[in-house]
């Protein structure tokens, strides 16, 4: 579903197919065309078990805020262009009552940059009863400046796979804990990629090939309530930082046996980028 200022359909073919396959394919592995999942600040649903992150260290994650108050996490993945969950937007995804704020790592937004959004596009096979396809991507109404606050995440290639002994981080603005209220402070906290046998034995049939899970068997640190939509990224070799999820969901928060919160996968939304752009320009799921 693309929702915007009622775009004909041939103008979104021609977003979708020149303008956001030009990003995704230029931000692969942080070409020098396009620099990616890197924090000069720092020289080279939420959060259970994190601790408070500093300025700029995690420089791509926003605070999506409708009507100005904080609703989920967003992720930068180009100047003009942000990712973050499909079911953020189950009530309402009128662009014009959306915003993201970035730079800051207040939830209040103090010291931050606010851009009103000017597109939705939710995955066309988003399913809100088992969030399969938990993802949608949000052109900025006008580029983010690229600064010490804000950067923009690499983008995995398709046939990506991110290990289990990966330096991996949740971050948000959730609560603390379950039950709780949402904290000003953006927080993180280091978590395990989790082989999908597992994963599966924790959720069972629930479990759809789009879905990851990031956490700890031993519970304590995950992503609950007002971290949905935020990145789980990972820091490859080179250095840099590139996104391998979205939060999505999970059964509480950092609970004992249950293998973390549940992300979409990012590297199978890559792989389905031409059916989805052939489903958007054919008309199928135009608003």
């Amino acid at each position: 579903m693309v929702v915007g200022e009622n775009p004909s359909r041939s103008a979104v073919c021609e977003i979708l197919n020149k303008n956001l396959l030009t990003l995704l394919l230029s931000s692969f592995m942080g070409t020098k065309k396009y620099y990616c999942g890197v924090r000069p600040a720092l020289g080279s649903h939420r959060i259970v078990g994190g601790v408070t992150a500093r300025r700029g260290e995690w420089p791509w994650i926003g605070s999506l805020q409708y009507q100005r108050l904080h609703r989920c996490g967003a992720t930068l993945i180009h100047n003009k262009w942000l990712l973050t969950a499909a079911h953020c937007f189950k009530s309402d995804p009128t662009p014009s009552n959306w915003a993201v704020s970035l730079g800051s790592v207040l939830r209040s937004g103090v010291g931050a940059l606010v851009i009103p959004i000017q597109r939705v596009i939710i995955h066309p096979a988003f399913n809100g009863t088992n969030m399969d396809h938990d993802v949608a991507l949000l052109e900025l109404m006008v580029p983010a400046p690229m600064s010490y606050t804000i950067q923009s995440v690499c983008l995995p290639s398709p046939v990506h796979r991110f290990l289990k002994n990966a330096e991996c981080y949740i971050t948000g603005w959730g609560s603390m804990r379950e039950g709780g209220s949402l904290t000003n402070l953006l927080q993180k906290a280091a978590v395990n990629v989790i082989d999908q046998a597992d994963c599966q034995q924790s959720y069972g049939n629930v479990l759809t090939a789009s879905m990851m899970c990031a956490g700890f068997m031993e519970g304590g640190r995950d992503t609950c309530l007002g971290d949905s939509g935020g990145p789980l990224t990972c820091r490859q070799p080179s250095g840099q930082w590139f996104i391998a999820g979205v939060t999505s969901w999970g059964h509480g928060c950092g609970r004992i046996g249950h293998n973390g919160q549940l992300a979409t996968q990012f590297t199978n939304l890559l792989r389905e980028l031409p059916v989805l752009f052939l489903i958007l320009c054919n008309g199928t799921f135009l608003y």
